[in-house]
């Protein structure tokens, strides 16, 4: 077990943290117990499990940087679209640049830190494709496999789904982005807070460290105690802006004000789905202190793999370079969550970026049952045959 939280008479301080090493047949119904109360699972030494291939971004480039079109012939894959976390903008670089970027830093005019993120890289779903030994790499080390593998998990409904159909993208996806320790306030490499449609399980395949000098240090923290709007646009560099990560209107979040960058908001349709908000350690202070409320908090580790449950809202932020490795599946303890996940989205407003249902649940727990219902008429249907049988 691993501390992640000190609230005061309360039991589930500790999250469940086997080693991938030493999980056998028994671990998974300990694995079971805690996933059935919707508890995050973190299994540490995943790496150990597997081959030992590198992660090292140049090795990844090398390994993707042909990709053979749909006329046969390779074409060098140059830029890749990146999010910068100042203004959420989405900005095209070249991969190298951005490798080196992850690999040495990466700096503003202002001497302000870049911090450039890249999501579902190789993009279309092409990492098991464009990187095969990468995937095959990451499906070793993958832990309970019963319930993540998406082709021969038993217990993963979403493996139940026709091969002659058309299935959502469920992965696996690479992330890659930046990182920095010191929390900025403004501009971080975050993931807002949000939930998933499925359950998800994210291996930490590499980190980098970065040594930040005197001079950039300092720049960050006199621009931390100095963060006017005037300030604001003159590191940003533009005239006339707002902080779209944070930016937000008043909501039932009592402190949702303190996100505000600028003069202009945005309506909240939903303070989780919308993925506007990310609570930094003043705000989870302020959560704990007025409302009794704090929730688990932990640093991953290379090499450690996540399970979060469907319908668990989380946040992350970035304090290396680092790239991880995810992979959504469907358990039978959580598919009751991802209908009601559902049925939030169908009352957003139409145009809103969560609305669409991805992942088809339905669907899937239709499939999952039909499947079932043939392996049970199999199973009986062989057991009468034998037990008639001459002998």
């Amino acid at each position: 077990m691993r501390k992640c939280a000190s609230r005061e008479n309360c039991k589930d301080n500790y999250l469940y943290y086997p080693d991938a090493r030493n999980i056998q047949q028994g671990h998974l119904k300990q694995f079971q117990q805690h996933w059935a109360h919707g508890e995050p699972v973190i299994v540490r030494n995943t790496s150990e499990t597997a081959t030992g291939l590198s992660w090292e971004p140049m090795v990844m480039w090398r390994a993707l940087r042909q990709i053979k079109n749909k006329n046969g012939r390779f074409s060098t894959v140059s830029e890749v679209k990146t999010i910068d976390c100042l203004d959420g903008k989405e900005v095209e670089v070249p991969i190298h640049t951005f490798f080196m970027g992850y690999m040495n830093g990466a700096f503003r005019t202002t001497e302000w830190p870049l911090l450039l993120k890249l999501k579902n890289w190789p993009p279309n779903g092409l990492f098991v494709d464009s990187l095969p030994r990468h995937s095959a790499e990451f499906f070793r080390a993958l832990p309970f496999k019963v319930y993540t593998h998406p082709c021969d998990g038993a217990l993963n409904l979403a493996s139940k789904w026709p091969s002659d159909c058309m299935k959502a993208d469920l992965g696996p996806k690479t992330y890659i982005a930046y990182g920095l320790p010191q929390e900025l306030g403004f501009g971080d490499l975050v993931t807002k807070l949000h939930c998933d449609m499925a359950d998800v399980v994210n291996i930490l395949t590499h980190t980098a460290e970065m040594n930040w000098k005197p001079e950039h240090v300092e720049v960050i923290s006199k621009s931390k105690r100095h963060c006017s709007p005037q300030a604001w646009k003159k590191i940003i560099g533009e005239e006339d802006c707002v902080n779209r990560d944070l930016a937000s209107s008043a909501t039932r979040k009592k402190h949702s004000k303190d996100n505000i960058r600028g003069s202009i908001s945005e309506t909240v349709f939903h303070p989780i789905h919308d993925q506007t908000f990310y609570l930094t350690m003043e705000h989870k202070r302020k959560l704990k202190a007025e409302l009794g409320i704090e929730p688990w908090t932990f640093i991953q580790k290379l090499g450690e793999a996540v399970f979060i449950p469907s319908g668990c809202p989380h946040q992350v932020r970035n304090l290396k370079p680092c790239i991880k490795v995810a992979l959504d599946f469907v358990s039978p303890e959580n598919v009751h969550e991802c209908m009601r996940l559902a049925e939030q989205l169908r009352f957003l407003p139409k145009t809103h970026l969560a609305k669409e249902d991805k992942l088809e649940v339905r669907k899937i727990i239709i499939y999952a049952a039909e499947m079932a219902v043939e392996d049970i008429t199999e199973y009986f249907t062989t057991s009468a045959v034998k037990q008639s049988a001459p002998s």
